[in-house]
C-alpha cells in the first residue's frame, strides 16, 4: 500500500492571527479591572516611552503591547531588543525568558491581483494596495545579562510620583501652547470637560476642581485629541456619534489613547476617566466586535500625538512672539491663557 503523500496544506503551520492576539491581550487586561493597560508602566520608568536598542522610541500599538508586557512581568527598563541585537551588544538573554511580540502594520503595493493570499484593498492603475502585519520578538533589558550599564533602569525613576519639580508651569505652558497652536476656542469654569465640534471649542472645569495638575492636564489633552478629529485637522471619522453608541465609544478610546501617549512623551501617567466601568464596558464591546480596531485606534492616536506636539510648538512660538510684541516677555499665566483662548 503506497504511503500517503504529505501536502503543503498538511505540513504548513497555521497562520498567526496577530490582530486577534493583540486584541485578546487588551480585552483580557480590561476584563481584569484595575489600571488600564496603557497606563501603569509609565509610572515606573524614567523615560515614558519604550525604547529600541539604539534609543529611538516605539510608536503606536507597540507602545501599548510593551506596556502590557512590562506591567505583567514587572520590567523596569525602558529598552527592548531582539535576541540578535542583544548579542551584538554583548548581552545574553537568560535561559527560560519569553519574548514579547511587537508588530509592523503597513501598506504595500502589488501589481498582481492576488499575492500569496494577500487581499488587495485599493486600486491605483495597474497597482493594488494591501495591508500587512509583520511580527518581531523582543526582550526587555531586564531579561538580558551582560548589557552595558546604560540599559539598566534608573532606581531614582521608580518612585511613581510627579515628574515636574514645579508641576504647574511647564505643564500649563505646554497645554496652553497646544490650545493656541490648534486655534481652538477655550474656556474654563464650567461643570464639564468637553469639545464642541460645531463651535470648535473646548470647555474645562477650573483647575481647582481637579485632584492634581496631572489629572487636569490629562483631561485637557483628552479634549485636545477630540479637537483633532474634525475634517479641518486630521479628519478622524468613526461615524456619527450619539452618546453611548459604538462611534462614541471609538472616539473616546481614541482620545484616551492619545492622552496616554502624550503622557508617555512627557513622563507622567494620565489618569482622568471618570465613569471608568462604563467606558471600559463600551470599549470591550467595540474590541470584541472588531479585532483590528485597536490597531487603527493606536495608529490614529500616534497621528494625534504628532499633530498635537507640532501644534504646541507652533503655539509656543506664536505666544512668545505675541507677548514680546506687547512689550511684556514675562507675561503671567493669566495673560498666556488670554492669548490661547
Amino acid at each position: 500500500m503506497p504511503r500517503p503523500t504529505r501536502t503543503a496544506a498538511s505540513t504548513a503551520k497555521p497562520r498567526r492571527d496577530l490582530a486577534q492576539e493583540i486584541t485578546d491581550q487588551i480585552v483580557t487586561r480590561l476584563e481584569e479591572g484595575g489600571e488600564l493597560p496603557w497606563r501603569q508602566p509609565w509610572k515606573t520608568t524614567k523615560i515614558g516611552l519604550p525604547l529600541r536598542h539604539e534609543g529611538t522610541a516605539y510608536r503606536g500599538i507597540n507602545v501599548f503591547l510593551l506596556a502590557l508586557s512590562a506591567m505583567a512581568h514587572g520590567y523596569s527598563s525602558a529598552h527592548w531588543m531582539t535576541y540578535r541585537q542583544a548579542a551584538e551588544l554583548g548581552g545574553q538573554v537568560r535561559k527560560g525568558e519569553y519574548a514579547t511580540t511587537v508588530v509592523y502594520y503597513g501598506t504595500a503595493r502589488d501589481r498582481r491581483d492576488e499575492d500569496a493570499g494577500k487581499h488587495p484593498s485599493d486600486a491605483d492603475g495597474d497597482e493594488r494596495h494591501y495591508r500587512f502585519l509583520k511580527s518581531f520578538a523582543v526582550f526587555n533589558a531586564c531579561q538580558i545579562d551582560g548589557l552595558p550599564d546604560r540599559y539598566r533602569a534608573d532606581p531614582a525613576a521608580l518612585d511613581g510620583g510627579a515628574r515636574w519639580p514645579d508641576p504647574g508651569d511647564p505643564l500649563f505652558a505646554l497645554a496652553e501652547a497646544m490650545t493656541a497652536g490648534l486655534g481652538v476656542g477655550y474656556a474654563e469654569g464650567g461643570e464639564r470637560a468637553c469639545y464642541s465640534p460645531g463651535e470648535d471649542r473646548i470647555a474645562m472645569p477650573a483647575i481647582e476642581r481637579f485632584e492634581s495638575v496631572e489629572t487636569y492636564i490629562a483631561t485637557r489633552f483628552h479634549e485636545h485629541a477630540h479637537a483633532t478629529e474634525v475634517p479641518a485637522r486630521l479628519g478622524i471619522d468613526y461615524g456619527a456619534k450619539i452618546f453611548g453608541d459604538e462611534a462614541y465609544a471609538k472616539g473616546e478610546l481614541y482620545a484616551e489613547l492619545t492622552s496616554a501617549l502624550l503622557g508617555a512623551h512627557l513622563g507622567f501617567a494620565p489618569d482622568h476617566v471618570d465613569d471608568h466601568a462604563a467606558y471600559v464596558e463600551s470599549w470591550l464591546k467595540v474590541l470584541r466586535g472588531d479585532k483590528r480596531f485597536i490597531l487603527k485606534a493606536a495608529a490614529d492616536a500616534q497621528r494625534g500625538v504628532d499633530y498635537l506636539l507640532e501644534a504646541a510648538e507652533h503655539g509656543r512660538v506664536s505666544t512668545v512672539t505675541s507677548v514680546a510684541v506687547a512689550g511684556d516677555p514675562s507675561a503671567s499665566r493669566a495673560q498666556a491663557m488670554a492669548l490661547s483662548a
